[in-house]
């Protein structure tokens, strides 16, 4: 985007260096102010090496004690809404900033009327080594690895699913944000949560991406949802267009930490066995159909 240039005052041509009006002359004392003023500049930007890991360190733990307000784009019964209201189209234009791996388990009847915390969670940049979160109350193994949740078949309202749900968590910035680099910088972000039989759709954009030498946060993706006669929706991931400005590639880099960042954040303390056996459905009848 080109940068408009200074223009003078109609009916004066610019000043040349000649031509600027001279500053009163200095006392010694203003001298002396100026001489100080920039010493403590230089010496802000010159910080030892160890001083700026060791505030880097108090930021990193202060921000993480602090949950983001960040707007959740809902995906109820298909519709795509934000901030509470339905999105045009039932699509959107994102970059997609940052995606985490989350295991959930409900044990209790799911209410939309009243969400509450999963009963055990994990969340994980990469889905390695996956374990339950220091919030979880009651942890239901050691690891996601080897927990009976997490089998198939293992889904308490039958089927061969599996109990606990293996979602994403996308961090997103509308793609309009390309328009204006201060908007990538400091545009607010969205989270989406994918559900379980959708997330094989994000798995093909990352490859189909991948193969091509492009990170998701680097083209612009739309996301849709569509009916399914088993799970009710889907949501399709479909990349339609690459970004090439650097700048704003550059901006958008800026802004990868802080979306894992979002993309990580818990939930808080989660339910207990005894909340989990009041909310629990009541067992269902046998039967062959």
């Amino acid at each position: 985007m080109a940068t408009a240039k200074p223009t003078a005052p109609k009916g004066k041509p610019p000043a040349t260096p000649q031509e600027t009006p001279q500053m009163a002359p200095q006392t010694a004392q203003t001298a002396l102010v100026a001489t100080t003023l920039a010493t403590v500049a230089q010496n802000a930007v010159a910080l030892p090496a160890d001083l700026a890991a060791e505030l880097a360190s108090y930021a990193k733990d202060a921000a993480a004690k602090e949950r983001p307000s960040v707007s959740k784009i809902s995906l109820k019964s298909g519709v795509i809404s934000y901030g509470g209201s339905p999105v045009a189209g039932n699509n959107l234009d994102v970059i997609i900033i940052a995606a985490a791996y989350k295991n959930i388990l409900y044990k209790g009847r799911y209410d939309p009327n009243n969400i509450t915390n999963p009963n055990c969670f994990a969340v994980s940049a990469d889905g390695v080594d996956m374990a339950p979160h220091e919030n979880v109350q009651e942890p239901e193994n050691d690891t996601c690895n080897g927990c009976p949740n997490g089998e198939w078949g293992s889904d308490p309202g039958g089927g061969r699913g599996k109990a606990c749900k293996e979602g994403r968590r996308l961090i997103l910035l509308p793609a309009n944000a390309l328009d204006d680099i201060e908007a990538i910088r400091t545009g607010e972000m969205a989270i989406l949560d994918m559900p379980v039989t959708s997330v094989k759709n994000w798995s093909n954009l990352v490859n189909q991406l991948g193969a091509t030498g492009r990170p998701s946060w680097s083209v612009v993706v739309n996301v849709k949802t569509v009916p399914d006669a088993k799970s009710q929706f889907k949501v399709i991931l479909t990349p339609v267009q690459e970004i090439n400005d650097v700048a704003a590639i550059q901006a958008i880099k800026g802004r990868m930490n802080d979306a894992l960042r979002i993309a990580l954040t818990p939930y808080d303390e989660t339910a207990s066995a005894a909340d989990a056996a009041a909310a629990a459905p009541a067992p269902k009848a046998n039967r062959k159909f």
